[in-house]
Parts: structure tokens; sequence; C-alpha cells
């Protein structure tokens, strides 16, 4: 009985050896990816600000920085997708923010965001398409981004 317990013994610790360098790797669960989907439309809430909606998930200290804009005509104009084509006056509408807090939590949040004149835009929204830009964003740039023509309604 006692080499039988010896054996034991010393099976235990052997499986304890083998493992323990395994168990750092599950002890961190590294964070799920930051990403952002804009979904469904574009609805306007008047002719300066807009509701636009939008699934994602991002963990630790992140902002935000969503843009509407729609062209003369308000078709898909490539035009608008180029940087600057708000402030350059390209857009015939335009309407940006900042001003919401994310929910950065690693978990994936469906919300609504109001994109208004509070900070700077012109023009005035119309039904048609808009380009869409939502850009999740740390001290140093863009972490995720989806940037679309959306129906504006």
């Amino acid at each position: 009985m006692s080499r039988f317990r010896t054996s034991l013994i010393a099976a235990g610790l052997a499986l304890a050896a083998a493992v323990a360098p395994a168990a750092p790797a599950f002890a961190h669960k590294a964070p799920k990816p930051t990403y952002v989907e804009l979904i469904g439309i574009v609805r306007q809430l008047d002719g300066t600000s807009a509701e636009v909606h939008a699934r994602y998930r991002c963990t630790g200290e992140l902002g935000v920085w969503i843009s509407v804009k729609q062209s003369e005509d308000r078709t898909a104009d490539p035009k608008l997708t180029q940087e600057g084509t708000g402030y350059g006056k390209v857009a015939a509408a335009w309407s940006q923010t900042h001003a919401h807090a994310l929910d950065c939590d690693g978990r994936v949040h469906v919300d609504k965001f109001v994109v208004d004149r509070a900070e700077y835009g012109y023009g005035e929204f119309k039904r048609g398409q808009a380009w869409t830009q939502f850009c999740i964003v740390n001290g140093t740039g863009v972490v995720a981004s989806d940037m679309e023509f959306k129906k504006m309604l």
C-alpha cells in the first residue's frame, strides 16, 4: 500500500508540474476587439439633427465622433467620403458630435446617438442618402469605425 501511495503522489506531482505552466494562460482573458457597426436608417429629428443607430463593443476609456453629411441632391455622392468635405463645404448639410459616452465594458451594446449642431454644422437635412461616420477613438486616433451611406428618413 505504501508503494501505491508513493506512486499516486508522484503521479499527482507530475500532473501538477505539467499543468502549472499552462495555468497563467487561463488566468487572464484578453479583451475582445473593439468594433462598431451602423445599423438601420438615419432618422431626421429636425433639419439640423439626426439619430444614428449603432452596435458596438469596446473596453477602456474611449470616446466617439459621429458625423452625418448630405449632398445637395441628397444622393450618395462619393465626394462626401473624402476627408474634410464637411469643413470644406462640399456637403450641403452636416452635423457632428463628440458628445456621447460609450459603455466600454467589453460587452456588445446597441444604442441610438443624436448628432446635432452643438459642436458644428450647417445646412438642412432632408430625406435621401447621408454619409454617416461612427468612429470610436482614443487619445491618438481611431480605434474602430464604420462609414457608409445610410438612408435618411
